[in-house]
């Protein structure tokens, strides 16, 4: 395991989590105070990473399958196992709240094409799925089904990997909250930034020591951060290069001992993917809690801020613990093929 990747994925759970309390705290109903906005305003970016830190993990887990068929079956279930089981046991518990206590901003799917797309996480209906932060997982199974066609097929793969590239960059958009349709999502930029991923991770195979891809990555990263030369629709694409060669950069410095990652990123890594599924949910109850209870008036808005984004993150650590692993382990029968990546 590079433990780097683990350090990546709590950083953009713990920027994400911070971005959606600011601005659940800005409601009315939560006081209307939009705490720490002007430090969590690009939080969202963390997205961009998990799609980037992707790439560089899928290639990185499955390199040795590309061009072996007889790896497809192992492939695909290390996949299903890994997104699936989690994702339907979090939706479900959601749904039965809704139903049971409803929900101001949920969603729930009305048709039997809407309720396929929840499920199956393939867009074929523009609806938004219970979990609303789920619409990242769209992109992630579009982007591992690409992928099994180089496993199928090098050759095959490559020329789908170049028609996703096309078609990324010609209808070159980022889809918004409500313009979330089968086109728009499968001819999203979005695509982009697996491909960046996947660049990381060459750049990491090809060895060196880092300091290259960090001194052009912090470039283009501040560069982007600071709008300075880039031009604005190029913007968030830049960011997500620069993003690449920072991942590339800390994994080859992990790699030759130059740093070392501390452990309890390594446990919020770890527990990343549940804590991205239900931090919005459990953010929400804790504040209605706080509220409430008077807590909130007592305690202030930013040491309420504080208070719930650690809550939130040790509850999304536990359910990890104690729900995702263990069903995870279900699904890891044997071991030896169907190892977590």
């Amino acid at each position: 395991m590079i433990k780097t990747l683990q350090a990546g994925r709590a950083i953009a759970a713990l920027c994400v989590v911070a971005f959606h309390l600011s601005i659940m705290m800005g409601a009315p109903r939560y006081g209307g105070e939009a705490v720490f906005r002007e430090f969590t305003l690009h939080g969202n970016r963390g997205v961009d990473f998990f799609f980037v830190l992707s790439g560089f993990i899928i290639l990185f887990a499955h390199y040795k399958d590309i061009g072996n068929p007889e790896s497809f079956g192992k492939y695909i279930y290390r996949r299903f196992s890994r997104v699936f089981p989690i994702y339907w046991l979090y939706t479900f518990i959601f749904v039965l709240l809704l139903v049971a206590i409803g929900g101001v901003d949920a969603n729930m799917p009305s048709t039997a094409i809407d309720w396929m797309t929840t499920i199956t996480l393939v867009r074929f209906s523009d609806v938004s799925p219970p979990l609303s932060v789920a619409w990242t997982l769209f992109h992630e199974i579009a982007f591992y089904a690409t992928f099994s066609m180089l496993i199928l097929n090098r050759r095959l793969g490559i020329i789908v990997f170049l028609l996703i590239c096309a078609i990324s960059i010609i209808f070159y958009h980022f889809p918004t909250e409500h313009g979330r349709t089968p086109f728009s999502v499968y001819t999203s930029a979005y695509n982009l930034y697996f491909l960046f991923g996947m660049g990381a991770y060459w750049l990491y195979q090809k060895g060196g020591s880092g300091v290259a891809e960090l001194i052009l990555g912090l470039a283009i990263s501040l560069m982007t951060i600071t709008d300075v030369i880039i031009p604005d629709e190029l913007l968030r694409i830049s960011l997500a290069l620069g993003m690449a060669l920072l991942l590339a950069a800390v994994t080859k410095f992990e790699s030759s001992g130059k740093i070392a990652v501390p452990n309890l990123l390594i446990v919020i890594g770890n527990a990343s993917y549940s804590i991205y599924l239900t931090h919005i949910s459990i953010e929400g109850v804790i504040l209605k809690v706080m509220k409430a209870t008077h807590l909130q008036t007592s305690l202030g808005n930013e040491l309420t801020y504080f208070i719930t984004l650690i809550c939130t993150v040790i509850i999304g650590c536990f359910a990890y613990c104690y729900i995702e692993k263990p069903l995870i382990g279900l699904f890891s029968k044997p071991k030896k093929l169907y190892s977590n990546a």
